[in-house]
């Protein structure tokens, strides 16, 4: 597998386990807050990918710090040794580009909101929720990829 096509691969299923990245109140909450849904993931997921726009030379550098640790795809670490960082955090960015066209990312937020297991919704909101609260593109694209850590070592390639 390619990385951009891992990469790409990444981009989908970090909406699985992300899209929680961004939200938060500015008033107090009720006595009892409201249930969330999974209603809720569709706009997370658009506030998530609007923060890894943001963050995205931390972001990408944490992926490809994992997928180095992790050699997956089989041979990264070597290719980056022998075409060096930037040539491959380039291809990724090129990759990364092509996947957040607002059009894709309408699709995979849509599908978040409506595909999600009632099982994963809470745990996926904690998570989001989580990375949210980073304060900074350093320490949200930690959490990001952290969240990303099994998937990518997985070397799942859904799509």
């Amino acid at each position: 597998m390619t990385y951009r096509r891992a990469m790409s691969c990444d981009r989908r299923f970090v909406l699985l386990l992300l899209l929680a990245a961004c939200g938060g109140t500015s008033s107090p909450p009720p006595a009892e807050p409201a249930a969330r849904t999974a209603a809720d993931l569709g706009p997370m997921c658009h506030r998530y990918y609007a923060r890894q726009a943001t963050c995205n030379d931390d972001y990408l550098s944490a992926v490809l710090d994992l997928r180095i640790e992790l050699d997956m795809p089989k041979g990264i670490g070597e290719r980056v040794k022998t075409e060096g960082r930037d040539v491959v955090l380039k291809e990724s960015r090129v990759q990364w580009e092509s996947d957040m066209e607002p059009a894709k990312i309408d699709a995979m937020c849509d599908a978040m909101a409506t595909r999600t297991p009632a099982d994963q919704l809470e745990r996926l909101l904690k998570q989001g929720d989580a990375c949210e609260a980073a304060a900074d593109c350093k320490a949200f694209a930690t959490c990001a990829v952290g969240t990303e850590r099994s998937y990518i070592a997985s070397g799942a390639t859904h799509h």
